[in-house]
């Protein structure tokens, strides 16, 4: 096929192509039975163990705990939390747990200290869509936030300080 015209190698794929085509459209009296299969041996089946990956949180959303760290040189406190369903999640506070409160707050908890007028339409939403309906409510000495699920799964921070 090296020292051939394109006209003869299109005869030659048309004629190929022709066979399949009278093969494929022949009666099955005429058809072949195809040609069996090589056996092989079956693959060897080798269990590996799992690879721990994070487990979603059994239950009712919950505060983990509060732990006392160094953040930038400075003080700070690591929440931990779990929403129901999800894998555990920390947040970092910058102030000593002891000057940090971190809860979890309905609708209602939210309007009697006044913060829930201060949430978007998306973060009223996550806290309805909620099966406890509840959200993270962290307070420090200056701030307080909540950290609802964002639209790509993530929690963010929404500010509900005056």
């Amino acid at each position: 096929m090296w020292n051939t015209t394109p006209a003869d190698r299109m005869r030659r794929s048309l004629a190929a192509l022709g066979l399949i085509l009278a093969a494929a459209c022949s009666p099955a009296s005429e058809a072949q039975p195809p040609a069996p299969e090589p056996t092989r041996a079956a693959p060897a089946v080798v269990e590996a163990s799992p690879t721990p990956s994070p487990t979603p949180s059994e239950g009712a959303s919950r505060v983990i705990g509060k732990t006392d760290m160094t953040l930038r040189g400075k003080p700070a406190c690591r929440v931990a939390f779990a929403y129901a369903g999800r894998p555990d999640e920390d947040l970092f506070w910058e102030e000593p747990c002891a000057n940090v409160t971190a809860k979890l707050m309905t609708q209602a908890d939210l309007e009697s200290l006044g913060k829930w007028d201060r949430l978007d339409e998306f973060a009223r939403k996550f806290i309805a869509a909620r099966p406890d309906g509840k959200v993270l409510y962290v307070e420090g000495s200056f701030s307080a936030s909540v950290y609802p699920i964002g639209t790509t799964g993530e929690t963010y921070e929404v500010s509900v300080t005056d």
